[in-house]
C-alpha cells in the first residue's frame, strides 16, 4: 500500500486547519459588504476640448465618437502616458506649469445604504515648486455625475462640458465670462464652440426635466482643510444650488487626503439626479490642486458608475 509521506500530511493538516479557521472567522464575524477600492488616474488635458475631441483632423478617435465611442474605448491604460505629454508642452498645453505633474492615482470606494451615497476619494497632493494660479483656496475636487438621457454623457463625460471658447482656450474671445455649457443648450454649435447662441428658456427647463444636464459635487479644501461642499449642474451655463444636498467630511494628514461625500439617493429639486440600483450612470473627477485655475487642472475619463453590481468601472457596494 502506498503511504503519504510526511510532508504530505503536513499540508493535509495545514489546509484543514486553515478551512476550520476561515468556518470560524465567516460564522463569527457579522455581514456587512465593504466596497473594493477602485484606482482612477487623473491626468491633464490641456486645451482639449468637446469640439478637439470630434474633429479627426486633431483627435484620431473623432470618427469613433461621432459613432458613440467613448475615451476609454481607445485610451484604456493611457491616461499617465498623454498625462506626461501634455503636461511637457508637446501637446496640448501651450503654456505648461513648471512642476505640475502630468497625473495623480486617485482612490476611490463607493458604498450606498437606503438613503445615502458614500464616496470616499482618497490622493496625495503634489509636490510643486510655485502655486499654479491665483485662487484662495488650494485645492478644488468636482465630482460630475450624468445619465444616459444625456447622451454626451457617457461619450464625454466632463468633455461634454468643456469647449474651445471658454477662458483659457484657443478660441476665447477677450473678455469672455462664458462658463461651461453643454452643447444641447446651444442652438449651434461649430468647431469653436456655442458662443451665446442659447436656446429658449422653455427648451432649457424641458431638457432639465428630462435629466439633459450634467449633475456637480465639489468640494473645496486649503491646507487640507475643509472650506466648502456644494452642489449645482451644467447647462447653458454653470450653476451652483443654493441649498446644497450633500456633505463632506476630510481627513488630511500632510499631503495625503481622504474627501468623502454624502448625497442623498434621491435628492429634491429638478436639477438633481436619482440614483438607483441596476442602472447605469456616467462619473467623472476633476481635480484642481496648489491654487490651479481654469484648464490647470487633473480629471479623468468618463467612467461607468452602478450601484449594486454590473459592468462597470465604478460599482458602489449596499453597505449592511
Amino acid at each position: 500500500m502506498n503511504r503519504p509521506d510526511a510532508s504530505h500530511q503536513l499540508r493535509n493538516m495545514s489546509n484543514l486547519a486553515f478551512r476550520k479557521l476561515l468556518a470560524w472567522i465567516l460564522l463569527a464575524s457579522p455581514a456587512v459588504s465593504v466596497a473594493a477600492e477602485q484606482e482612477v488616474i487623473l491626468f491633464q488635458p490641456g486645451q482639449s476640448s468637446w469640439e478637439w475631441l470630434l474633429v479627426p483632423s486633431s483627435h484620431d478617435g473623432g470618427k469613433r465618437m461621432r459613432e458613440g465611442k467613448n475615451c476609454l474605448y481607445c485610451h484604456d491604460g493611457e491616461e499617465k502616458t498623454i498625462g506626461n505629454l501634455i503636461a511637457s508642452g508637446e501637446k496640448l498645453e501651450p503654456a505648461p506649469i513648471d512642476g505640475m505633474p502630468g497625473f495623480v492615482q486617485m482612490k476611490l470606494d463607493a458604498s450606498y445604504d437606503e438613503n445615502m451615497l458614500h464616496l470616499t476619494l482618497k490622493w496625495q497632493s503634489p509636490e510643486m515648486s510655485q502655486p499654479a494660479g491665483d485662487e484662495s483656496e488650494s485645492t478644488h475636487l468636482t465630482v460630475m455625475l450624468g445619465t444616459p438621457a444625456l447622451s454626451v454623457a457617457p461619450i464625454a463625460g466632463c468633455w461634454a462640458a468643456c469647449h474651445s471658447d471658454l477662458p483659457g482656450m484657443p478660441d476665447a474671445q477677450p473678455g469672455s465670462t462664458l462658463t461651461k455649457y453643454l452643447p444641447g443648450s446651444r442652438t449651434k454649435m461649430t468647431r469653436t464652440g456655442g458662443g451665446s447662441d442659447i436656446r429658449a428658456e422653455a427648451e432649457l427647463t424641458s431638457q432639465m426635466n428630462e435629466g439633459q444636464f450634467l449633475e456637480y459635487w465639489q468640494v473645496v479644501l486649503d491646507g487640507g482643510e475643509l472650506i466648502t461642499a456644494t452642489d449645482g449642474y451644467f447647462l447653458e451655463a454653470r450653476a451652483v444650488n443654493e441649498d446644497t444636498a450633500i456633505t463632506a467630511e476630510v481627513k488630511s494628514n500632510g499631503s495625503d487626503h481622504a474627501v468623502e461625500i454624502t448625497r442623498p439617493l434621491n435628492p429634491s429639486g429638478p436639477q438633481r439626479l436619482a440614483l438607483k440600483e441596476g442602472e447605469e450612470y456616467t462619473l467623472a473627477i476633476a481635480l484642481h490642486e496648489n491654487h490651479a485655475s481654469g484648464r490647470h487642472h487633473l480629471t479623468s475619463f468618463p467612467l461607468r458608475f452602478v450601484l449594486g453590481s454590473g459592468d462597470a468601472e465604478i460599482v458602489a457596494s449596499p453597505a449592511q
